[in-house]
Order: C-alpha cells, then structure tokens, then sequence
C-alpha cells in the first residue's frame, strides 16, 4: 500500500511530455512580450478577442489541412459530443465573425494571444502547448489590407527584439492556378507539391520524368524553384512570362499592387519573395508568409489571406491574419534555443512598514510611478530587513521610522549606515531605484 502512495505522489509530481512550467524570468519574459505585441496590435486599431479553450471537434476538422488535424487532441464531453483543445486561433476568430458579427459594419480587426495545442514531437521552440499573439483583419479584400499585416508583423518581430530576418512572400493562388492548369492526378499533385515543399531537384526531376506535360506547362515547372529573391520586381516579371491562364497573371498583379504598399511603409527590403512558398493550414487561398530567422530551423511567425474560411461557417467574409510563436520569438532573440536555470526578477524595494497608513501611502505612490516594491511580511526590520534583501537580491531595504524611512542599499554585500529619507523625500527615491535597478551603482540585483 505505501509503495502504491509513493508511487502514485512520484507521478503526479511529473507534467506530461510536451508541456513546461514557466516561472520567474522565463514567466516574465513571455508575459512581457505578450504585453508588448498587443500593446502595439492595439495602436494599429486592433481589438482584443479571447476564444474559447475548446470548441467541437468538428470546428477544426473540416477546415484545418490534414496535418493540423492530425495533430488536434480531441476528448469526449459528458454529453458524448466530441470537443477538442483549439489547433489554431483563426478558426476560433472566424466562428465568431461568421456567427456574431456577421452584420456589422466591416472591416474589423482583432488581436490575441493565448494558448494553442498540437499533439506533435516536442522540438526547440515548440512545445504541444505553445502561446501564439496574432491578429486578424476582417471584411477587406484589397492589397492594402494584405500590406497593412505584413507591415505590423514587420514591426511586431523588431519590437521583439530582431533586426536579422526575412518575411518570406509567396502567393499560393499562384501554385493552384498552376496545379489547375496541369490536370494532374491526386498522386501526381501530391508529388509536385512535395518536390517544392521540399525544395528537392531530385523530386522536381522525378516527377517531370515521369509525368507528361505540353512544352510551355515543362517549362514552367522547371523554372518554378527559380522564382524567389529580394528582386521583387524581378521575380514578378519572370513569374509572369511563365503563366500559363489569367489567374496566375491574376496572382501576380495582386503581389505587385501589395509590394507598392510595402514600399510606402518603407519596409519592402524586409520581404523576400518565394512564389514556391506554398505553406497552406488547410484555408489559405491568396498570399502566404512566413518570418525566418538566420540560423534558427523554424520560422517564428507565419500568416496568410483566408477568404473562404469564415463562408464555412455562414455569410462569407475576405480576411487576413497572421500568428507569431512566442516562444520562437524568445529563443531567437536570445540567438538561439537554450534552457538556462531561470531567475527571479527581483523587486526594487523591501520595505516595512510597521502596518503604517502614512508609510503604506508611500508605498502605493511608488507602486504607482513604476516600481516593485515588496512589503516584509515577516516582521523584520533594520539588519534583518537588510539581510532579506541582500538574500533576495533586493538592491534597496526601508524601514518606516515613524517620521520616514530608513534607507539601505544592498549594493556591496555588507550592512552600511542607512540614509535617512524623510516623507517629503520619499518621491525623490524613485530616481534613486531606478539608477540602481540598472545597474548605475554597480549593483546586481533587481534588473530586468
């Protein structure tokens, strides 16, 4: 019986395989960056959603490629419906449009960050619990809708802390107009779309050998690996002596019109354009990208135009979105992924304050201008308080006097006599917090 308590306390003291705790540095790191993404999402116009955790299976099933569901967790409600935990945040946003939206005035735009699942094979920067922030512009069909998300997730990587990337462009109406006119078998289809996915001269070579093509049709698959640079008036022109019908003249007079937009914003030099970028979740049906960053195996962000998804719940909408992997985002900002011991973010200040009301309004005002001020909660004081502080990595400790405070900075290591800070001075401590908070002293402790 004991063996069985000791054995069932060792498995619930594990977590299952593909998810993490996060606490500390680690925590802070990711709620910060999630602060900062929506923060800036909001100054564009773009508005909060939160989508359920989970939904019916069949939400996800019949719009997600195969692979995304593949990879869904599905599970039995009580009332035998089958749920699952949500695979993305664009299906979950489009329900809602399609279902509550429907007849308010377009476009609308909305942003998000939260949790997706994905039973996959756990790897660097991808958990089967993973957070995305996001967002969606809804009801525009125009390149400049197209243009405006590029340029936020351009300017949503940079906030994160990149300079070194490239958001790679393609235009997957492109590929399909290409597919149609090919008139290819599903084996052969299949076949040509994993010699581009992979970038594979060898399967590119295979499937032409094998499957028969008029001469303009050959010529265009041949050439089709060619047709990515930075050049992106260059790769359109070539793109454009290959079209075999309108719709691909179509796809790329829709990419010229969005890359004038891009060069207005200032940030065309950002976009490399691939027009073998043919990424598809499963509802992509104009451009598709994604965010690359040099030395990491897996981009950070990727997003595309979805103009038939929200009809397959109800009244059709255009839209566009894009997700970002926060994670992803982390380890390449940090160069590259790692699992160093975390920290706790100290805070600035240790105080006690004897249950003072004047004191605890200090406090608050402190609070207030920006600081973390953490109140002893254990009845020290003095050299007590100090060597708290000192352990915690604290670099300030305060003792409320009765008339003020009673100053230490935990800078050397060893107690020193405190400065005495009367309730009139007590504002003029935020400067001094913040100085030793970044290191201006010399101190260790309490930087972010």
């Amino acid at each position: 019986m004991l063996q069985t308590q000791v054995s069932l306390n060792q498995s619930q003291a594990h977590i299952p395989r593909g998810v993490a705790d996060y606490f500390w540095s680690e925590a802070s790191a990711r709620r910060n960056l999630e602060h900062t993404l929506i923060a800036l999402f909001r100054s564009w116009g773009y508005q909060d959603v939160i989508p359920p955790m989970f939904e019916y299976a069949e939400t996800f099933q019949h719009r997600a490629n195969p692979r995304l569901q593949a990879e869904m967790y599905r599970f039995l409600d009580r009332d035998g419906s089958t749920l699952a935990l949500r695979v993305d945040m664009t299906i979950p946003v489009a329900r809602l449009v399609s279902v509550r939206l429907h007849d308010w005035p377009m476009p609308q735009r909305f942003c998000y960050a939260g949790s997706v699942f994905r039973y996959t094979e756990p790897q660097a920067g991808r958990q089967r619990e993973f957070i995305q922030a996001g967002f969606e512009l809804i009801g525009a069909r125009t390149p400049e809708a197209d243009a405006e998300v590029i340029a936020l997730t351009v300017q949503a990587v940079r906030r994160a802390g990149l300079d070194d990337f490239r958001l790679v462009l393609g235009q997957i109406q492109y590929f399909d107009s290409l597919l149609q006119d090919l008139h290819l078998s599903p084996e052969q289809a299949t076949h040509f779309q994993r010699a581009i996915n992979r970038n594979s001269e060898a399967d590119l070579a295979e499937f032409l050998r094998t499957t028969p093509l008029r001469t303009q049709q050959r010529h265009t698959v041949e050439q089709l690996p060619q047709l990515s640079g930075s050049d992106a008036h260059a790769i359109i022109a070539q793109a454009d002596r290959l079209c075999l019908n309108y719709a691909m003249h179509a796809a790329l007079e829709n990419l010229r019109r969005i890359h004038a937009v891009l060069e207005a914003y200032d940030i065309a030099d950002a976009v490399y354009l691939d027009l073998t970028e043919i990424n598809n979740l499963g509802y992509y049906t104009g451009i598709t990208f994604e965010v690359l960053v040099p030395g990491m195996g897996f981009a950070v962000g990727s997003g595309g135009r979805y103009d038939n998804l929200i009809g397959s719940f109800g009244p059709a909408q255009p839209a566009v979105g894009v997700a970002l992997g926060l994670d992803r985002l982390l380890a390449a900002a940090r160069g590259g992924w790692h699992n160093d011991q975390t920290q706790p973010v100290a805070p600035h200040l240790l105080v006690a304050t004897d249950n003072n009301p004047d004191c605890l309004r200090i406090v608050d005002g402190w609070r207030r201008a920006g600081l973390r001020v953490a109140v002893s909660v254990d009845g020290l004081a003095g050299d007590q308080l100090f060597q708290s502080a000192l352990s915690l990595n604290i670099p300030l400790a305060a003792t409320w006097t009765g008339q003020g405070l009673d100053l230490w900075q935990t800078v050397h290591g060893t107690s020193a006599e405190p400065t005495q800070v009367t309730v009139a001075d007590a504002p003029s401590v935020v400067a001094l917090v913040t100085a030793a908070a970044n290191g201006a002293d010399g101190s260790a402790g309490g930087k972010e």
